[in-house]
């Protein structure tokens, strides 16, 4: 019997494609209210036409090392309606699922003069892709979908749980 962890991250870099799916849907229906997805997402996306488990160690997912331990985090660039760079990412992580799903805005500028001609603007496209981010991530938490929110939760509940006795 396998259980759904056996198939996340961390299994060969593969993720159960439901939970992706769904991960994905309710990104592009929030990213993209009453805009058309771009030619480049489309094209990201056409690996869903090919049945199986989805290989996240390959284009179009980006795979990045991070964290103190070095772990894969996976992103696919899916952007918004007002910024292309946005992504929906996907780390493994010791949880029910074996991963954790999250948006990456993409947005940080590594050096940014806050006095700069553009600052304004920039402060608001920062704005923008924190509130698609919020909006999504609340979301897939709703629908039941891994992320680190919804495991900061869970784990709380267990702490709380066994320091009562319960």
């Amino acid at each position: 019997m396998t259980s759904e962890s056996d198939h996340g991250p961390g299994c060969e870099g593969q993720i159960v494609r439901d939970a992706l799916e769904r991960a994905i849907a309710i990104y592009l229906e929030l990213a993209y209210p009453e805009t058309p997805l771009p030619e480049a997402v489309r094209r990201r996306l056409a690996w869903r036409e090919v049945p199986g488990p989805v290989p996240l160690d390959s284009p179009p997912f980006e795979p990045s090392a991070s964290g103190p331990d070095r772990s894969m985090t996976y992103a696919l660039r899916l952007g918004n309606a007002r910024y292309p760079h946005m992504k929906l990412q996907v780390q493994p992580w010791p949880s029910p699922a074996g991963f954790l799903l999250s948006v990456n805005t993409h947005d940080q500028v590594a050096v940014f003069d806050p006095s700069a001609p553009e600052a304004e603007a920039v402060r608001a496209l920062q704005a923008v892709n924190q509130r698609f981010k919020q909006e999504i991530e609340s979301a897939w938490e709703h629908a039941g979908l891994p992320t680190f929110l919804a495991y900061l939760k869970d784990y709380i509940q267990r702490e709380e749980g066994s320091s009562t006795g319960s």
